[in-house]
Formats: structure tokens, sequence, C-alpha cells
């Protein structure tokens, strides 16, 4: 306990050192600015973003949750959050020596013919390593950090007690429900730093892109090399985003590639990379992207994604009923919500964007049109859409950044043909499906009409076999009721006459003679 309690005070001492340059000296205060309660001009979101990356995993993660919650923090913040890089100062080798041979159960020499110990990459999670296995494989080795899941329990034990104060003291933090969003980062950090999990999320992604016909590729993992905390990865020499400049690729067909794959995975696998800014980016010499860092990913239902394309469709013909439905269906309306305001709104909304075509859309700009709306009215945004929406901006900025000219939206209107197409077949099959099911109905109606007559007859037959059976107990509990009385009778009989109570005795003699009789009766007569 006191072990527990000195862990807390000393990084709640580290949090509050790096806060005091911020020109805060009281972290109660930070969280206020950071959710938006109070507004110090000073505080510019840049600085309060790199901050969170200094902080570490839990902040970064904090951050990275609350991008997605414009419900609680400004939009100049949001679009200050999603930024978030993490980079952190790499830990000795010796100590990612020891993880691996602990995790991987041999020393390091019998399971890898070469490991460089510098660290390629280092961030707040994990370390990624360039190895050689046995076989002459070139790896890349991904290691958690240790004492990630303590580190991340203390910090979290920190939020709950920090808005636990707000909320005795401010009655708008209560309303804002801070609690769940501090539950929903320990869920989902703890969710990251599980390699096991992102293991799955790279078979399931390697899957839907195995007959994939472009230049986009998902780096394959090694299952013997890889555990709960150690990832083993295909190496994949390359380009980042950033490099481009020096070698002779196509900007813009690289930049159509990851968008389509982008809208592939949304709009058709229902999977997505919920991640994608530069870093997570490698560009191989023929132009072919690869993708790294699978563990934040997001999922859109097919009733969900059913849900967009009506809402698209409400869209383009000015259908203000069908795109409210839109609101509705994704669960985020509330008690709260203004109802008025938000018609209003999507009306608005509906009028600016009907009459443009996709290629005079700015989908970042929109992104962000819809986080206001969704703040203005008082809506719940479901996760669902909200990494969703993270992830437009993400990939707008990596886009415009490989080519300004280039409008990703452009490239949606290709591929919601082909998915509005199937929503349509989709449609078409469900009333058929119901034709046909009323269809045969009509037909079978005689048949289910006989068949119910015959379950009555059934329970009626069922119910008088029932009725016969409680007779046959009744009476054979009424023939063990008189045994008793008589044999009862008549010993109490014997015991009054010992004691000289005749005229007792007498009295019940004769009352167990009668009983016998009537016993007798029973027995003969059933």
């Amino acid at each position: 306990m006191l072990s527990k309690k000195l862990r807390l005070y000393s990084r709640f001492k580290e949090i509050t050192v790096q806060l005091s340059k911020l020109g805060i000296y009281n972290i109660y205060e930070y969280f206020k600015v950071l959710f938006g309660l109070e507004v110090d001009p000073s505080l510019k979101p840049q600085k309060i973003r790199q901050t969170l990356e200094y902080l570490g995993p839990s902040f970064i993660k904090l951050g990275q949750i609350l991008s997605i919650r414009p419900d609680l923090i400004p939009q100049s913040m949001i679009v200050e959050l999603i930024k978030l890089q993490d980079k952190v100062k790499p830990i000795e080798f010796q100590q990612i020596k020891q993880i691996i041979e602990n995790q991987l159960k041999a020393p390091l020499e019998d399971i890898f013919q070469y490991i460089d110990p510098n660290p390629i990459g280092s961030a707040s999670i994990a370390q990624v390593y360039f190895a050689v296995l046995k076989t002459g494989e070139k790896v890349a080795v991904k290691v958690k950090r240790p004492n990630l899941e303590e580190l991340i329990q203390t910090d979290a034990e920190i939020f709950l007690k920090i808005v636990s104060f707000l909320e005795k003291h401010s009655k708008t933090v209560k309303e804002l429900d801070l609690k769940s969003v501090i539950y929903q980062y320990k869920y989902t950090t703890l969710r990251e730093a599980n390699f096991e999990i992102e293991a799955l999320n790279i078979r399931e992604f390697r899957k839907n892109f195995e007959n994939y016909d472009k230049k986009f590729y998902i780096p394959k993992y090694y299952e013997e090399y890889s555990t709960r905390d150690i990832l083993t990865l295909e190496f994949i020499e390359g380009y980042k985003l950033s490099q481009l400049d020096n070698i002779n690729v196509d900007k813009k067909q690289i930049a159509e590639t990851i968008t389509d794959a982008y809208y592939k995975m949304v709009f058709k696998d229902g999977f997505y990379h919920a991640d994608p800014h530069p870093g997570n980016f490698i560009i191989k010499p023929d132009g072919t992207v690869v993708l790294l860092d699978y563990g934040m990913v997001g999922t859109v239902a097919g009733e969900k994604r059913q849900l967009l394309y009506e809402h698209i469709f409400a869209v383009v013909n000015k259908n203000l009923e069908l795109a409210l439905k839109f609101y509705e269906g994704m669960g985020m309306i509330t008690p709260k919500t203004d109802l008025d305001k938000l018609e209003s709104f999507v009306e608005m909304f509906i009028e600016k964007y009907h009459n443009k075509t996709l290629s005079n859309i700015n989908l970042k700009e929109m992104v962000l049109e819809i986080i206001d709306l969704v703040r203005e009215c008082n809506l719940k945004l479901p996760t669902s859409l909200a990494y969703l929406g993270k992830s437009a901006i993400g990939l707008d900025g990596v886009i415009r950044n490989l080519d300004p000219s280039f409008n990703p939206t452009e490239r949606l209107s290709n591929f919601l043909t082909k998915s509005l197409s199937e929503y349509a077949k989709e449609k078409f099959n469900e009333v058929v499906r119901i034709i046909d099911f009323y269809y045969s109905l009509a037909f079978k109606l005689d048949k289910i009409i006989k068949l119910l007559n015959i379950e009555r007859l059934t329970i009626r037959i069922l119910f008088k076999d029932l009725e016969d059976l409680q007779l046959f107990y009744k009476n054979q509990i009424s023939k063990v009721v008189l045994a008793i009385l008589f044999g009862s009778s008549l010993i109490a009989s014997a015991l009054f006459s010992i004691a000289g109570k005749t005229q007792v005795s007498n009295f019940l003699l004769y009352f167990s003679v009668i009983v016998f009789i009537f016993l007798l009766y029973r027995l003969l007569r059933f």
C-alpha cells in the first residue's frame, strides 16, 4: 500500500513539474483548459499537445481519446490532438534483451543471426529493432516497454482522482461524465499494449487485401516469434513519406493508392486502420505503399455502413427526413439534444453540399463541420463514428502533404458507385425475401391452421392425462392418511388404557375401528 502511494506521488510530481513549464502550477487547472472548461489564450493547443507527448503513453492515449470527443473539447484542440506523435527516449538494450529472452524462452543468439541494439523506432508503447532470423529473413521486432501496464494503471488512478476532485467543485464537470473518458482511455491503451490483439488485426487486414490488385501491402507477422509483449514482423525496406523528394516516384499515384485502400477498408470491409499519420507509411522503391502499426483499428458494422450510404443519398437528394434518420440510427440523439437546432443545422449542411461535386468538397472541412454540429446540438458521438472522423482528418493531412492539389474526396465517387449499387442490391434482396415470405405464408395458411388444431388437440389430451394422474395420486395420498390415522389412534388408545384413562381409550379404539373400515372400503373400491 505504501509503495503504491509513493508511486502515485512520484508520478504526480513528474506531471506537475512538466505542467509548470506551460505556466500552470496546478494540475486541476490544466484539466480545465484541456477540456475547454476555461480558456487561457496563452495556452495554445500546440503547447498542450507537446506536453502530452512528453508525459508519455497515458497522456498521449488520453489525448487521442479526447480527439474523438467533440462533445467535451473545442474543435481547435481536436485538430491539434489528432497530430499527436508518439516518440520517446529509448530504454537500454540490456532490458530489451532480457524481455525477449524471457518471452521467447531462449537466448538471443539462438533466435536471431543478428539483432541491432539500436532501435529503429522508439514510442511510448514499444521499441522496434531490426533483426535477422536464423532462416535469413529480415524482421522488425517490436518489444513492449517494461512495466507499461503498471504505468497505465497508475496514471488512470491519478486521472480518476483529478476528475473526482473537479466533479466535487464543478457541476459542469459532473454533467460531462469525464470518468467514462478515463475508463475508455484505460481500456484502449491496455488493449493496444497487447500485441496478441495487434497480431489478430494484422491477420484480418492481410485476409482483406489478399487479392487486392493495387500496390498496397500489409506486412506479415511471425507467430512463432510473437507473444503478448513481442511482435515480430516482416521488415520492409523503403522510404518515409518525408523522403519521397529524393526518389523517383509518382506522389499523386501514391496518394490515390492510400485513399483507395482506406475507402476499401471503411466502405467494403468495415474494418480500418484508425491512425493514418505519416510515420505509419513506408513507400517501397517500386511505389508500393506499406501500412504499419495495427494497434489502433476501427470497425463499421453493416448496419452503420448502410446508414452512411443513406446519409449520402440524403445529401445528394436534399432529403432532410432521411438525413435526420442517420443521427437517430447511429444512436447520437440524447435527452439533451436540441432537436430544432439539429434540424436547422442538418438543413444548412445539406444546402451547402448537395450541389457540390466530390472534387469540390474538402473532406477535413466537412468532418469538422459535423464535429461542430455534434457539439452545438448536444449529440452523442458513437466511438465507431468518432474514430472514422479522426481517421478522415488524419488521412486528409497525409494526402495533402503528398500532393496539395489532390482531393481525396474525389476518389470517393468511383468507390461509392460500387458501394451504392451493392447497397441497392441488398435492399432489392431484402424486398425479395419479404415477398417470398408472404407468398409462402399465403399458400401454407391452411397447413398452419391444421397444425394449430392438432396442437390444441394435443394440449387437451395432455391436460386430460394430467387430470387422471392428479386423481390417482390424490386417492393414494388419502389412503396413506387413513392408514396413519388408524395406526396412531390404535396406539394412542393402548397408551391411555395403560394410563387408566378408560373413557378416552375406548373412544380412540372405536375411532380407529371406524377409520379401519373406511380404509378397507377405499382399498377395495379403488
